[in-house]
């Protein structure tokens, strides 16, 4: 009889929090962004949805256009 071992591939690590949402972003998941600035967002895909990076993008640039 063979003996039962953990397997590395079935872990899974919670990588950090979205920003926006506060949604856990999982290591076995995809559709999570890593900016330069280390933040981190989770991605969407879908129709008729906006990313929480998207929203990101989006309050960044009403800032920038306040600022001038």
């Amino acid at each position: 009889m063979k003996k039962k071992t953990w397997s590395r591939s079935n872990l899974t690590f919670v990588c950090g929090y979205c920003i926006m949402c506060k949604r856990q972003l999982l290591s076995n998941e995809g559709g999570w962004i890593i900016n330069a600035e280390k933040k981190r967002f989770c991605e969407h895909y879908g129709e008729n949805t906006e990313s929480c990076f998207d929203k990101y993008i989006n309050i960044r640039r009403e800032n920038v256009r306040k600022e001038i």
